[in-house]
């Protein structure tokens, strides 16, 4: 028969299965796609976070080179003096010198203020009046002014400026509060100018980083929003596909169901109608087609310890049965010779009926004598058979054996059958002359 490949059906896989088995097949695209949003999602917020970052520095890049050309003016101009009052206190800086206090002729009281002086004046009336978020301060490595003595972010900004650093941006924690920093170094050429390369100060600016971030928090929870909504609308898109293409699956799992079934009801059909085509219906044995069938393989197939035996075996007087009898007696004949059969030979033998009153075995011995054992053996089953039915005929069969592997040449089953029939008749009719010589020799006498 021809072999089918069971893992195709109906011209489709049976695979198709994996839309019922796998659950991985639903959260894998709807994992990526969430992967998806969350990666834009944070890059969103990380370019508006960047955004707040890189705005804070260029205003502080902008306020630090104001303040340091305040500082140039200031030293420019040499001694600044300013009125005394309890904005503009006394600087501890300018103690040693003479004139660091001086009173105008209409009673109004100066003292001498520095360029950072100068500037933290400036910082603190704009941030007093709104003018700015932002702190700014002047800081000293050396410094008798604990108002411009560097706190220890600035400490480690001054050691980088003096490595080469340019500026130093940083975010740090005060008190529970986020605070943005920025800082330029102050460098000097001599004590007469700025802008040389020694570094003896910095301009610090400071700025709460909440005010910033209330700034984009509106833009951060509609991006969050669009987000959520986007992934919700594509998510339900996806989902709502895979779970058509999931019904789709297992429609087509229940078609190839049931061409499964199909399939397997008309290989057993087929199976069946092969088994009948090679059996005999009346005693389950193989039929002549069935013989010439496997007759052949057993026939040239290498057996060195063996030899291969042929019999032809024909049931005398089936036809007076019939007659007499009728033919459900001789039916009867039949299958009780089929069921000698079996019982005389093995399983693995090859037993069929040819037709009519004809049967053939084929066996396999490694006994040479095997002919005269096996005829004496079948002899033995059909008079027992006689004896224990007692009928008004006796079944009686007729056997010719050919020794298969005797042939000078290789002989084909056709052959070994006409030398086996031709050796069965010989039997028969010198038993039916032995017969007519008794019956004669009776009737002399």
């Amino acid at each position: 028969m021809r072999k089918r490949n069971p893992a195709v059906v109906g011209g489709s896989y049976s695979g198709t299965t994996v839309f019922r088995r796998s659950k991985t097949l639903w959260a894998v695209p709807l994992l990526v796609w969430l992967i998806l949003i969350l990666a834009s999602l944070g890059w969103n917020v990380y370019s508006l976070t960047k955004n707040v970052h890189t705005t804070f520095k260029n205003e502080a890049r902008t306020l630090s080179e104001v303040v340091l050309s305040v500082m140039l003016w200031a030293e420019k101009h040499g001694q600044v003096y300013l009125p005394v009052s309890e904005w503009i206190p006394k600087e501890p800086f300018y103690v040693p010198l003479k004139y660091r206090d001086v009173e105008t002729t209409c009673g109004l009281r100066l003292t001498q203020v520095s360029p950072g002086g100068i500037v933290h004046q400036q910082a603190e009336l704009g941030w007093l009046h709104g003018l700015t978020r932002k702190s700014i301060r002047v800081v000293s490595l050396q410094s008798a002014d604990h108002t411009t003595a560097p706190s220890q972010w600035e400490s480690e900004a001054l050691g980088m400026f003096q490595r080469g650093l340019a500026e130093r941006f940083g975010i740090v924690t005060n008190a529970g509060d986020t605070i943005f920093k920025y800082m330029v170094p102050i460098k000097i050429k001599s004590a007469q100018g700025f802008g040389g390369d020694e570094v003896v100060g910095g301009v610090s600016v400071s700025e709460r980083a909440e005010a910033r971030f209330a700034v984009i928090r509106p833009h951060i929870i509609g991006v969050v929003t669009a987000h959520i909504l986007f992934f919700s609308t594509v998510g339900f898109a996806i989902f709502f596909l895979l779970f058509h293409l999931r019904r789709q699956g297992l429609l087509l799992d229940e078609v190839n169901g049931e061409q499964t079934a199909m399939i397997a009801k008309l290989h057993a059909s087929e199976r069946m109608l092969e088994e009948m085509s090679v059996t005999d219906e009346l005693t389950g044995l193989l039929n002549r087609r069935g013989f010439f069938a496997a007759a052949p393989e057993r026939l040239h197939t290498a057996q060195p310890d063996n030899r291969r035996w042929m019999i032809f075996i024909d049931i005398d007087g089936l036809k007076s049965v019939n007659d007499k009898w009728g033919h459900d007696e001789g039916d009867k004949l039949i299958t009780a010779t089929a069921a000698i059969l079996r019982q005389t030979f093995r399983g693995s033998d090859l037993i069929a009926r040819m037709g009519g009153d004809e049967f053939v075995v084929m066996i396999s011995e490694p006994d040479a004598s095997c002919a005269s054992v096996i005829l004496t053996r079948l002899q033995n089953n059909i008079d027992t058979y006689n004896v224990e039915h007692n009928t008004s005929y006796r079944l009686s069969l007729s056997a010719g054996v050919v020794d298969c592997d005797a042939c000078k040449k290789r002989c084909s089953v056709d052959e070994l059958l006409k030398m086996a029939d031709e050796l069965m008749y010989l039997r028969k009719r010198a038993a039916v002359a032995a017969h007519e010589g008794r019956e004669t020799a009776a009737s002399a006498e």
